[in-house]
């Protein structure tokens, strides 16, 4: 996924880099920090999904951080690590080697340090093989930050640039994008899980509805021969009621000889 630029972002990169800090004490925050992150807390909130969120931190990224040639979003997927979003084929490349060579900025930040910072990749004695491999493609600085909610680690926001890049003040925006970034894609994960429990709910009410309509029976007996159809077929419970909903006359879940068990034409 390539980052996107729209007006929001093109306004706040136009405004001074240098002066914002994301200071312990927020009382001493410029003020001018404060309206950054009302723009990005609206921004990230208004995404349709969670791949609508990562393309606009990234496209935040891009935008806001002073440096950054590449970026890329890691996230932490049914026990795995995986990118579903970068700048470009570049930055895509330099999560692959993390990956192959089970070194690198990325996981280090997911793994141990929630800040991992590096000026000098070439020279960095914590990656002796990722390192000097992403100084040969023109990368020679890092910050890779840690996605967490609570104490729930989603991934890590990286950031690449020249060596030298990153200055305190750019380290200190790409912490504050990632603890926005981590919020709202967790959100958004969590508004796709809710509306497909939703979507899952109802094709399940509309199969239970035909089965009781079908044989008379009751909408325990239906969700029950529902459930055996899908033990015996090894298929998803909603793809059984998909089939069952989409058809109607097609088949399904039909009731078994000896009326003990379920039976199945999907």
């Amino acid at each position: 996924m390539t980052a996107r630029r729209s007006p929001w972002t093109d306004e706040l990169s136009q405004r001074p880099s240098g002066e914002f800090r994301a200071d312990a004490d927020a009382a001493r925050a410029p003020e001018e920090l404060a309206g950054v992150m009302a723009g990005l807390s609206r921004h990230f909130y208004r995404a349709q999904d969670a791949t609508d969120a990562c393309e606009r931190v990234l496209e935040a990224c891009t935008g806001l951080v002073e440096g950054c040639t590449h970026a890329t979003l890691t996230l932490t997927t049914g026990g795995r690590i995986v990118t579903p979003a970068s700048t470009g084929p570049s930055a895509q490349i330099l999560d692959d080697l993390q990956r192959e060579l089970g070194e690198g900025p990325c996981l280090q930040a997911i793994r141990a340090d929630r800040n991992v910072v590096s000026a000098d990749l070439d020279h960095d004695p914590r990656w002796p093989r990722f390192g000097p491999a992403a100084a040969r493609r023109g990368i020679g600085s890092v910050v890779a930050s840690r996605l967490f909610t609570d104490d729930r680690t989603t991934g890590a926001l990286n950031v690449f640039g020249a060596a030298g890049a990153f200055d305190t003040a750019a380290q200190d925006r790409i912490a504050v994008l990632a603890a926005h970034a981590a919020v709202a894609i967790d959100a958004a994960r969590t508004r796709e899980n809710l509306h497909e429990a939703v979507r899952s709910r109802q094709v399940i009410g509309e199969a239970i509805g035909i089965l009781r309509e079908r044989y008379g029976i009751t909408s325990e007996q239906a969700f029950d021969r529902l459930t055996r159809a899908s033990q015996h077929l090894n298929i998803k419970l909603r793809s059984i009621a998909e089939h069952l909903a989409r058809d109607p006359a097609a088949g399904g879940v039909r009731p078994p000889a000896d009326g003990t068990g379920a039976a199945a034409d999907c």
